[in-house]
């Protein structure tokens, strides 16, 4: 069962084993070293490193636009990695019915730990159930296998192969490909 709470206009999300929490200053030399990771940055659309002036120029977007919205992931009260969700078509979110998720867990010991499922669980059930939308739409870089295999165990189906991979999941899928990890990530 998700807790949803807002801070500065903006939901804070709780379930799962791990929070969601609107990302602020205070989260930004944390986000912008694990983005400049070599294992997060391979894997991005544009795999720079970001300077400490762009980080901040992102922030400053992301902080006005409504058609995003970006989290930092907390277990037991920990950041572990980022998350968002934005507009397809740069609407705001709650005016659309299909938002692109993104995910990723920089903290090493959390990447490949069940974990990792727990933010994705959590976005997805407010994107699902509380905005209503009817559909995820996930873009990947066609070499990462390990974030293919993630979104396939979620219950997304590939809609398009390229350099980029494009995954769609509908909430009936989503419902019936995460009931054991639901399960699991709720004791």
């Amino acid at each position: 069962m998700l807790q949803i709470t807002t801070k500065t206009n903006r939901p804070i999300i709780v379930g799962y084993k791990v929070s969601l929490e609107p990302i602020s200053e205070q989260h930004l030399a944390q986000v912008r070293c694990w983005r400049n990771s070599s294992y997060v940055r391979t894997q991005m659309v544009t795999g720079s490193v970001i300077s400490k002036a762009e980080h901040e120029a992102w922030f400053e977007k992301i902080n006005k636009d409504p058609s995003q919205q970006h989290w930092m992931v907390n277990y037991k009260d920990t950041p572990i990695g980022v998350t968002n969700v934005r507009s397809l078509t740069g609407e705001p979110i709650g005016n659309e019915k299909s938002l692109e998720p993104g995910l990723y867990i920089g903290e090493p010991k959390f990447q490949g730990n069940i974990i990792a499922f727990s933010p994705s669980l959590a976005l997805y059930d407010y994107c699902f159930n509380t905005l209503g939308i009817n559909s995820l739409i996930a873009k990947v870089k066609y070499t990462n296998d390990a974030a293919l295999n993630y979104n396939k165990k979620l219950g997304y189906s590939v809609v398009q192969q390229g350099d980029m991979v494009s995954l769609a999941l509908e909430p009936k899928d989503y419902e019936q490909s995460t009931v054991m990890l639901k399960r699991l990530l709720s004791r």
